[in-house]
């Protein structure tokens, strides 16, 4: 018996790094994952692997910046299940330049994956768990939320 036996969660950016992780060890304690994320290549093939693995999953094409997206995936998830038991916002993209360096598409690319990507999940998912009386939402943050370093303005500012 898993912990999250029976739990339904998305995780966003799962196509890779810690996102797969955390899929992968989600559907190991028994969760029905959804990840999510923009490759959808690798996205679709992590699945694949959990699902080899024993556990359910499911990819879903996902830019976190797109609002109407995030509806969608809620969506989508509630359709198939009823519910939604845990949102882990871990989408995110970091940029190795100092604030001198960095160009403002450069910067609003990182807030909108960083922060209003997080803020959406949010935003959306909350009535959705208030509806099934509860839920968990797990943002995932970094270090650098909390200390400096010169070369990554824009990234320590989403995630600080």
């Amino acid at each position: 018996m898993g912990r999250l036996d029976n739990k339904v969660a998305i995780i966003t950016g799962s196509a890779r790094g810690m996102g797969e992780a955390e899929s992968h060890l989600f559907a190991k304690e028994g969760a029905v994952v959804y990840l999510t994320d923009v490759l959808e290549e690798e996205g679709t093939a992590v699945a694949r692997r959990i699902r080899e693995d024993g556990g359910e999953a499911t990819f879903l094409a996902h830019d976190v910046t797109n609002e109407n997206r995030w509806r969608e995936v809620i969506d989508t998830v509630v359709e198939a299940h009823g519910r939604v038991d845990v949102l882990v916002n871990n989408a995110g993209l970091g940029l190795l330049k100092t604030a001198e360096d960095t160009r403002s598409d450069q910067w609003d690319r990182i807030m909108n994956v960083n922060a209003k990507g997080v803020f959406f999940g949010c935003k959306y998912i909350v009535p959705a768990m208030q509806k099934a009386d509860g839920g968990s939402i797990v943002n995932i943050s970094s270090m650098y939320g909390l200390v400096g370093a010169p070369a990554s303005a824009a990234y320590q500012a989403a995630k600080g």
